[in-house]
């Protein structure tokens, strides 16, 4: 039987969101779908600013209790798994997922975090790459470009969708994924035992490091793993005199 996806368990992320109207109209459509978590990264304006609350109408309490940050780190904090969103694809962004097919993708009982970049820009490279996939609106190649609030409410819907019809099982994935500042250090250390090593000395080591990324994200690991891969660049980094291994 298809396990329920739960509402307290998605937190939807605006990073760098510009324009108050944007905020407030989210903070109606999360209402709208049944989701309640809002996270926002260094905003230009308050949640509460007046066309913000304007504009949440019957939604002003989810814009006063949403929470400002002011990194993309403090406001994963908690978090088990990230899904970045983009309509920009190119060499460095394959590996997508339709936003139908996000539900064939979700971790069950896990806290899950969505990311919606600035309205101007989007989500960075960088902000993307620490996401464990990333999702695309399937919209007119002629004019793919929503608005922020639009964006949201299109991906909060389709929660909705998955909220009421429940998550296909995906075998063996039932325990406690690590942390997002878990599997963040453990490619902090991995970068760090690549590059001693001489694997990442040239001008792609970015691009490399997020296909290494994209690699990891879709094995969903717990801490146990993540500790095993620590361990390995521990040894590594010992081997090559960078590091003493008790550390």
């Amino acid at each position: 039987m298809p396990k329920k996806l739960r509402p307290q368990d998605i937190t939807i992320l605006l990073v760098r969101p510009r324009y108050p109207g944007n905020i407030g109209s989210t903070c109606r459509v999360l209402k709208n779908m049944g989701l309640t978590k809002l996270h926002l990264v260094r905003p230009s304006v308050l949640p509460t600013h007046p066309e913000s609350l304007r504009l949440a109408v019957g939604a002003a309490d989810l814009a006063k209790k949403a929470k400002v940050f002011g990194t993309l780190e403090e406001a994963t904090q908690g978090l088990r798994y990230l899904i970045g969103t983009s309509r920009r694809t190119g060499k460095y962004r394959r590996d997508f997922v339709n936003l139908p097919e996000l539900g064939t993708k979700l971790p069950i009982g896990q806290k899950v975090g969505i990311l919606f970049g600035s309205e101007e820009k989007g989500l960075t490279n960088k902000e993307l790459a620490v996401c464990h996939l990333v999702t695309t609106i399937p919209s007119n190649p002629d004019y793919p470009s929503l608005n922020l609030a639009q964006s949201v409410a299109v991906v909060a819907y389709q929660l909705r969708l998955l909220m009421q019809a429940g998550l296909p099982a995906i075998e063996g994935k039932t325990f406690e994924l690590a942390s997002v500042e878990e599997v963040e250090g453990m490619f902090q250390h991995l970068e760090k035992a690549l590059s001693a090593i001489g694997f990442l000395e040239h001008k792609n080591a970015f691009h490399l490091m997020r296909t290494i990324r994209q690699l990891f994200g879709r094995t969903q690991m717990n801490d146990r793993e993540v500790r095993i891969f620590r361990g390995i660049c521990r040894q590594v980094l010992w081997a090559t005199k960078k590091e003493p291994l008790s550390k």
